[in-house]
């Protein structure tokens, strides 16, 4: 699951006053969620002259937000309480904060355990926002979007290196910051690549150790083997095993009876498990899970 840490509401804030500077409306709020979640809660605002708004939990498909969110698209209405197409159980607290027009724009990071939002901005009179307030934050919006991608891309692949390494230290504990963890994935990555194009021997074994080391085996924890092995089937081992002394997808076919297509969509199914790009980093992973012998 994915984990809303400080570093990432931190990012959200900063996009929240930008977003005020640059549209010049009187306020602005918003949500970041996890993906799955039916409701988000609005727990930033800037500009706003009451706390009535502070933790209002809208359901996906209500209100202004709650609509853009469900239809994933941006949304505005020139007079909040009194517009058509949305639903108004949040009038109230609207009222209490004088918001009058206001537009809603989703955020959405769609990678596996991803997060979604969605910001607004509203002024205190009727007013209608033309094509530059949404470009400029669209724009915004979409760099938040890139940034926090590439911060879940990096958990995953840390996670699937703690986990070849036999750790027991979550993402979310490890302390480090993106940056430090996006070099230590890199260095990681790097050496599994530089592993796979030697030969099997004592050199090899090194770096593989040294893999696991810096992912974060300290000491050998009983049945981690079998927990990472678990990982991919019979079949898929089965597989990698033949693809690991070099025979094509055919030859690997005519060894086990299977089609072509069968392999190829074992190998792709065992580097989306692995987090490997290619079939060398695959048998590379595959050997520091302990899936190859």
């Amino acid at each position: 699951m994915t984990v809303l840490t400080a570093a990432r509401s931190a990012r959200f804030t900063t996009l929240l006053h930008d977003m005020r500077r640059i549209t010049g409306v009187d306020a602005v709020m918003g949500s970041l969620t996890v993906a799955d979640s039916d409701h988000f809660v609005i727990d930033q605002l800037v500009g706003v002259t009451t706390e009535d708004l502070r933790n209002l939990r809208v359901a996906i498909g209500t209100g202004l937000g709650g609509k853009a969110m469900a239809l994933k698209r941006p949304m505005q209405v020139p007079d909040y309480c009194r517009a058509g197409g949305i639903s108004h159980e949040y009038d109230p607290v609207v009222r209490r904060e004088q918001i009058r027009a206001a537009f809603a724009v989703p955020i959405r990071v769609p990678v596996p355990g991803g997060l979604r939002g969605v910001v607004y901005g509203a002024r205190r009179h009727e007013y209608v926002f033309g094509d530059r307030v949404f470009g400029d934050v669209t724009v915004l919006v979409r760099a938040l979007e890139r940034e926090l991608a590439e911060d879940l891309e990096l958990d995953r692949r840390w996670e699937h290196l703690r986990v070849a390494a036999g750790g027991s230290t979550s993402v979310a504990s490890t302390g480090m910051s993106a940056a430090e963890r996006r070099m230590l994935v890199d260095v990681c990555s790097e050496l599994v690549h530089i592993a796979a194009e030697m030969a099997d021997g004592s050199q090899r074994r090194q770096i593989e150790a040294l893999v696991r080391r810096l992912a974060g085996r300290t000491a050998e924890l009983p049945g981690a083997a079998e927990v990472t092995r678990g990982a991919l089937t019979e079949r898929e081992r089965e597989i990698l095993a033949k693809v690991a002394t070099g025979a094509t997808n055919r030859e690997v076919a005519a060894a086990l009876g299977i089609s072509a297509e069968t392999v190829k969509s074992s190998l792709t199914s065992s580097m989306r498990k692995l987090g490997a790009r290619n079939r060398v980093a695959l048998v590379a992973a595959a050997r520091a899970q302990g899936c190859l012998r």
